[in-house]
């Protein structure tokens, strides 16, 4: 079976696109509006037994960008991806499978332009193929 990572991205993209009240992006043009989401950053981890399916450990971040007043924004899309991600299934293409998603982390900031105000979710995924 292949590699999980591009089923993954796909399947996190479709969801949160109709689950968010705001735009969710893989990749962002300069001219796009906030609010929005970004997939930003994945560090994988090869977990698999001696014998066995091939098993991974992903680190997945996502950043949500605002310039809202105030971090009240930011924090109500970081629930709004907790709600939507957070030990809920989610199906992959290619004979794998997403084993476990869970939210470990959200976080709240104010950027050093002192307008702009940042979020990040992390996601914790177990994949298997």
């Amino acid at each position: 079976m292949s590699d999980p990572t591009l089923p993954l991205q796909a399947a996190l993209l479709a969801r949160l696109k109709v689950k968010l009240s705001c735009p969710v992006y893989d990749a962002v043009s300069r001219t796009a509006t906030k609010p929005y989401v970004v997939i930003d950053s994945e560090f994988i981890t090869n977990t698999t037994p001696i014998t066995g399916r091939k098993r991974e450990e992903r680190l997945l971040y996502l950043s949500v960008w605002s310039d809202h007043k105030g971090q009240s924004e930011v924090k109500r899309i970081n629930s709004e991806i907790a709600e939507s991600l957070d030990e809920v299934p989610l199906a992959l293409s290619d004979g794998a499978t997403a084993v476990s998603v869970r939210v470990v982390r959200t976080e709240s900031n104010r950027e050093p332009d002192g307008v702009t105000y940042m979020g990040s979710v992390t996601l914790r995924i177990i994949t298997q193929h």
